[in-house]
């Protein structure tokens, strides 16, 4: 849903980060939109295999500097199905987003913007009109499955420089995410030898039993947000702010039992509010010319369950040996929530339900990092990484397992946890390397290589790899541009990915069987690793540069070699062949070509 087209230059911190930005123990990107142009219209249109895009921007008052912009997307797969393309699933996802940012520098020196930012998906995964040689590798093949999500986030800023020295920025906004899905029951349609017939509603037939499942989940966000920012002469600077967010939380989600009470057992069914309050205070101290320490304090207090972590301190230290190469070195304490839905799933007790993990706290990590950098000339520069990451106070199962909530995410399906408690730990430790060539000479490059190790430990008290954890990421990105003439000109550029695979476990068969799903030996959990990851990408595109109007035709040629990279295995036994393997590997995207045409003026 983010589109390059609306973004400013933003900022993405894999560690360590500094002390204004809270919950969170990987990662944050501090996205940031730009503002239109304040001195003459702009527009740009896309055409595609994906859809059509729309891009507007320009001024609103030229006299008061004053700007919007706007961006529409609309996309849908539905031409790949036209050409024949296998794309993994026989359904059709729709999807489209819209964006906006209207600014408005006011007379006393600030400036005041309202921003948006909004999307709708739906997929239909529709088992009962498949062929029975069609493979759905995203869906489960006993029910028709309806998906819907929708997101949007629209608020203002408003900044204003108080003097010299003292700079203000207060932020409003509101949000809204939900995810709904509508399960039903379908069987295949057979003659009485057994064999599959065509019905007059296709291959298979609609269940008369009642809907297999249906949940939404909806979560609404109001944000304050404020922060003051003091120099002191020209050595310190001092922020200091804070983050409220009203959480509001409406979840329903209830499954039919086809065991032998018939009847629907409710997983979710939770109304209510909670606020997360995040202070924090961040210090700047230039030491020397050459020297600059950054540190900080965050807190956070969530009021659904008290969790409290009351002092995460932070610190960051850059050295500039020269004109050229830079030392750095980060080290900090982070905490973070656990997924939202998590908190409120209950279970029976007695005679009523009980939501047995609402009080899970923060997951916490403590982060080291150390970096160096050289430009290597006026163009290029290279970057190297050590980082080493200890997570605690994980939520592991209180029987003892192989379980941890570190490793979810790994997959698309949501996950019904047991009675949890924080007592789970793990660490990330590995090098990074980048070697960037920025545009120049009509060409740029930038390549990449990760090694790493990711473990944990469950409840059980066994050192475990996580589902994570590939060990390595080799990554080249490039492009070359051919100018034909002063007008014209071809680009071509390539995208190569090598990287480890996810983890996973021995199937334990009989349950599998039993519940008619992939279940993993639990004992042996990540022992074993799909195979590794390769891509490589192809882009082409021809551009025509006139007076008024740039025209662009490109083709992007995704996975050019067609490799089969392993996404996950899936429990799918053959009706015909009941001796055969039921437990088969589903594949990621084949080769997939992309046209489109885009039009600036």
């Amino acid at each position: 849903i983010l589109n390059n087209k609306v973004l400013a230059n933003s900022d993405f911190f894999t560690g360590a980060f500094p002390a204004e930005f809270g919950n969170s123990i990987a990662g944050v990107f501090d996205i940031r939109m730009r503002n239109g142009n304040n001195e003459k219209h702009e527009y740009n249109g896309q055409l595609g295999l994906f859809g059509t895009e729309l891009t507007a921007e320009g001024p609103i008052s030229k006299e008061k500097r004053s700007s919007f912009l706007i961006n529409y997307r609309y996309s849908t797969l539905v031409l790949f199905g036209f050409l024949g393309i296998k794309l993994g699933t026989t359904a059709i996802p729709y999807y489209q987003d819209a964006s906006f940012k209207l600014n408005f520098p006011t007379k006393n020196g600030g400036t005041l913007s309202f921003f948006g930012i909004g999307g709708t998906s739906k997929i239909d995964i529709l088992i009962s009109k498949q062929k029975p040689d069609e493979v759905e590798i995203y869906g489960n093949n006993d029910r028709d499955q309806y998906f819907r999500t929708k997101m949007g986030v629209a608020g203002m800023n408003y900044t204003k420089s108080l003097n010299e020295s003292i700079f203000v920025k207060f932020t409003l906004a509101t949000s809204l995410e939900e995810q709904s899905s509508h399960h039903k029951m379908v069987y295949r349609q057979t003659d009485a030898q057994g064999a599959f017939v065509v019905g007059p509603d296709g291959y298979y037939i609609v269940d008369s039993l009642p809907d297999k499942q249906k949940f939404t989940f909806k979560i609404k966000k109001s944000t304050a947000a404020y922060y003051i920012n003091k120099k002191y002469g020209a050595r310190h600077v001092l922020k200091t702010g804070f983050i409220a967010d009203y959480y509001r939380f409406d979840m329903i989600d209830s499954v039919y039992n086809h065991g032998t009470t018939y009847n629907w057992i409710v997983r979710w069914d939770h109304k209510g509010d909670a606020i997360l309050f995040q202070p924090y205070l961040q210090w700047k101290f230039r030491i020397s010319e050459k020297l600059t320490l950054n540190s900080g304090l965050h807190s956070q207090y969530f009021t659904l369950n008290h969790s409290f972590s009351p002092i995460e301190p932070r610190l960051g230290l850059r050295w500039t040996l020269d004109e050229k190469q830079t030392v750095s070195l980060a080290v900090g304490l982070h905490s973070q929530l656990q997924p939202m839905y998590t908190y409120f799933y209950q279970i029976p007790y007695g005679s009523r339900f009980v939501q047995h993990n609402i009080n899970m706290g923060f997951t916490k990590s403590m982060h080291y990092v150390a970096g160096y950098e050289k430009r290597l000339g006026a163009n290029m520069r290279f970057k190297t990484e050590a980082y080493y990451q200890y997570l605690f106070d994980v939520p592991v199962t209180i029987k003892p397992s192989s379980f941890s909530l570190v490793n979810q995410g790994s997959g698309f399906s949501r996950f019904f946890p047991d009675s949890l408690e924080n007592k789970g730990t793990g660490e990330n430790y590995g090098l990074e390397f980048t070697l960037e060539k920025f545009f120049s000479n009509s060409f740029f490059f930038m390549a990449t290589a990760s090694l790493y190790e990711s473990h944990y430990k469950g409840s059980d008290g066994i050192t475990r790899k996580t589902d994570f954890d590939g060990n390595y990421a080799f990554n080249f990105l490039g492009a070359r541009e051919f100018r034909l003439d002063d007008k014209k000109s071809i680009a071509v550029g390539t995208k190569i990915t090598v990287a480890g695979n996810k983890r996973y476990g021995p199937v334990d068969t009989a349950l599998t069987v039993k519940q008619g799903e992939i279940v993993y030996i639990d004992s042996l959990a990540n022992s074993q690793q799909l195979r590794p990851y390769f891509r490589a990408d192809l882009k082409i595109n021809y551009k025509i540069n006139m007076k008024r109007v740039t025209h662009e035709i490109g083709l992007d040629l995704v996975n050019i070699l067609n490799t089969k990279n392993v996404l996950k295995l899936t429990y799918a036994p053959d009706p015909n062949d009941p001796s055969a393997n039921a437990v088969r590997e589903e594949y990621q995207l084949g080769f997939l070509p992309i046209f489109y045409y885009k039009v600036d003026f």
